[in-house]
């Protein structure tokens, strides 16, 4: 494709009117690793292919029927094996959220879903949140190879590799928002062989790389390639914090961590019209009008119940375990590796670190994808359309799409509209 095709403006969103369902799009669930003593709580979702769709599922009278029909609610943990015959996505939530986003996903997917086969969404708490084990202490052998960072993201992914080994999955594909940027390319790069390379993000946050490095690639093995990412890539804000102005970098992030982990009281406490009036002011004008039309009844107040009940997982509240008796896993916890709660800390602390610090450099470090598909907004303040573009320049078969008068939040919660066509068109893929 041309650079010309490539950059299309994407005006398109999906919006979708709030479904009234008298039960959730997703399952919360628990493993309890024998090996590790590992738990990891993980959302889940099963579409069902197959069935007759309506032609114009966004127009359709009947959304909640069809809807019905399509989502298969798996709270009795009947599914222990996918298998290759069905299509399974993991979703990467952005720092601050939890396991429970992938409710909004399925919710705005839902409408447009039009698949021959069934398709998984699995979304896994990252070590030290709602309920799933915080990362493995450093030994003392790893201490001078490895950060407390890496080490996060070695266990995130790790976790993955346990769940869908549990599920019988050998290969999946990755969506993510923002922070989960960093763990999707780390999990495609750490364990390619169980990816069917082909990757979505929105709103990606890019790590930082402040200087250059040989580029190892071809016969050209001598030639210097410029790593260096945009000067303009971040706000100030988030520049000064990530070169240190406000302070060390496990000081910035307990604090920030501790800031989002309050998120949820602030949703309980505030007036419902604050919370609305602060979100919408973030956003574009074409943003509000979608708000406002996803939300014409009640001005937001359903929007703050889905977003404290996205934010607040607690420790794994509302977790069935897979894999235990459900009756005595509170009896089982001798062997278990904790919850610390320092999940949000750890994510802050990767959002604050280079490609150099997590060796995670994107050009040489994420193996060629068949197709690595990103959305950015045209007015994303937080990591602006330049990091977007470095992005781009650094994967191999990347393809960025601008979202027109996007915001950072205002893609992720409306979502590009091809964005769900393309979940369609990849997971038909055998």
């Amino acid at each position: 494709l041309s650079s010309t095709q490539r950059r299309v403006m994407h005006k398109g969103r999906s919006i979708v009117g709030r479904k009234k369902m008298m039960q959730r799009s997703i399952s919360l669930k628990a493993y309890r690793c024998p090996q590790t003593g590992r738990d990891i709580h993980y959302s889940f979702a099963h579409l069902r292919g197959g069935r007759q769709q309506s032609s114009s599922p966004l127009s359709s009278n009947n959304d909640e029927a069809q809807t019905n029909n399509i989502l298969k609610n798996d709270e009795s943990n009947n599914t222990t094996i996918i298998g290759p015959s069905a299509a399974c996505w993991i979703f990467f939530y952005p720092a601050g959220p939890n396991r429970r986003l992938l409710e909004a996903v399925i919710s705005r997917y839902t409408p447009e879903f039009q698949c021959d086969r069934d398709v998984f969404f699995i979304c896994l708490n990252r070590p030290g949140k709602g309920g799933t084990s915080s990362s493995s202490s450093i030994t003392a052998t790893d201490a001078s190879n490895i950060s407390p960072e890496q080490e996060y993201i070695r266990t995130a992914c790790n976790d993955i590799i346990t769940i869908i080994d549990y599920y019988q999955v050998s290969k999946v594909s990755l969506l993510y928002m923002c922070a989960g940027s960093t763990f999707a390319y780390s999990f495609a790069k750490l364990h390619s062989e169980r990816t069917t390379g082909y990757i979505l993000g929105m709103s990606s946050w890019i790590l930082r790389h402040d200087g250059n490095r040989s580029n190892d690639e071809g016969d050209n093995a001598d030639d210097i390639f410029d790593y260096s990412t945009p000067s303009n890539m971040n706000s100030k804000i988030h520049s000064w914090a990530m070169r240190g102005y406000f302070g060390s970098k496990s000081m910035v992030s307990s604090l920030a961590g501790g800031v989002v982990g309050s998120v949820p009281g602030l949703f309980n406490s505030l007036p419902q019209h604050w919370v609305v009036d602060g979100f919408k002011k973030e956003l574009s004008d074409n943003e509000r009008k979608e708000f406002d039309a996803q939300y014409p009844e009640d001005g937001g107040v359903a929007f703050v119940k889905m977003m404290t009940w996205s934010h607040g997982d607690g420790d794994g509240d509302g977790s069935i375990f897979v894999n235990v008796d459900n009756s005595i896993v509170d009896e089982s916890n001798g062997n278990r590796i904790p919850n610390t709660n320092d999940g949000n800390a750890k994510d802050i602390a990767v959002c604050l670190s280079t490609q150099q610090d997590l060796g995670m450099e994107y050009k040489p470090s994420v193996p060629k994808q068949k197709r690595v598909l990103l959305w950015h907004g045209e007015n994303d303040r937080m990591v602006s359309v330049a990091g977007a573009e470095y992005l781009e320049s650094m994967l191999s078969n990347a393809t960025l799409s601008y979202v027109s008068e996007g915001t950072h939040q205002g893609t992720m919660f409306f979502f590009p509209r091809d964005l769900m066509l393309e979940l369609n068109q990849i997971s038909n893929l055998k």
